[in-house]
């Protein structure tokens, strides 16, 4: 294989993960500057925010047509509670319908496709590497300068996420892959993805309830201003990670099936 090839395979490659690091990134922050807010323990809210992070990341980059069902079943929840319950603040009432929407979504999927995708066992492994990576990243960041909003915490939990999924998805647990998880992954999965996406949409509702003219600022409007910046550090991560697996030859694409 010539320069040229193999430098663009490894562009190409860093171009794709940079797109999955970026969202990553931004729910992290999002989710890590929630539980700040919501006075969580440091080390609580960084393994949280790894967790749910990874789960809600691995649907999209392993099941991405599962993952979609539950992104418009989310969306479609919370614009209709924003319309129907403009004044009735309940999250938890939110993502309860949300979920319903979301697991009735996810029983659309023919046997085949959830078959093929195993959003089960993808989000299982992204739940695990959270897991693994969240005190590692909360151990780095209380021992060095990193901001909590900063980009630069986005970057190393991408950077660990990524490295602990490429590393489990092919020694992930086989009852993930059975004919059973076969069956619920898709309605949960997509329950899963309905909540978060209506979760990043009552946040953003709350932040603007509030008028910043009259010196009113949304307590949320931390997590608002985080995300920026945890999608530039996710980017810089992915694009990295991607960069070296390619440089490396390893084919996560052949685990992922």
């Amino acid at each position: 294989m010539g320069f040229l090839d193999k430098l663009s395979k490894v562009l190409g490659k860093a171009i794709t993960w940079a797109f999955s690091g970026a969202l990553f990134g931004a729910f992290f922050s999002g989710i890590l500057n929630f539980f700040l807010i919501e006075n969580a323990a440091h080390w609580l809210a960084y393994l949280l925010a790894s967790v749910l992070a990874g789960m809600v990341i691995s649907a999209y980059f392993g099941s991405m047509l599962v993952a979609l069902g539950g992104t418009l079943a989310g969306i479609l929840t919370a614009i209709s509670y924003q319309i129907l319950f403009a004044t009735y603040h309940q999250p938890l009432l939110l993502l309860g319908i949300s979920l319903i929407a979301g697991l009735v979504a996810g029983g659309f999927f023919t046997k085949r496709e959830i078959r093929d995708s195993q959003p089960l066992a993808q989000t299982g492994t992204g739940f695990m590497a959270g897991l693994i990576s969240g005190p590692i990243v909360y151990l780095i960041a209380s021992g060095s300068p990193i901001r909590n909003d900063g980009w630069e915490v986005a970057a190393v939990a991408v950077s660990l996420v990524g490295l602990c999924y490429v590393f489990l998805i092919k020694h992930r647990l086989s009852i993930l892959g059975s004919a059973g998880a076969l069956k619920i992954g898709g309605p949960l999965v997509s329950g899963l993805i309905a909540m978060a996406v209506a979760s990043v949409f009552w946040i953003i509702g709350e932040s603007y309830m509030t008028m910043p003219e009259l010196g009113q600022v949304s307590q949320y409007q931390q997590v608002l201003d985080a995300a920026p910046y945890g999608l530039f550090g996710g980017a810089l991560g992915g694009a990295f990670g991607g960069a070296m697996l390619e440089i490396l030859g390893i084919r996560l694409e052949e685990h992922i099936m």
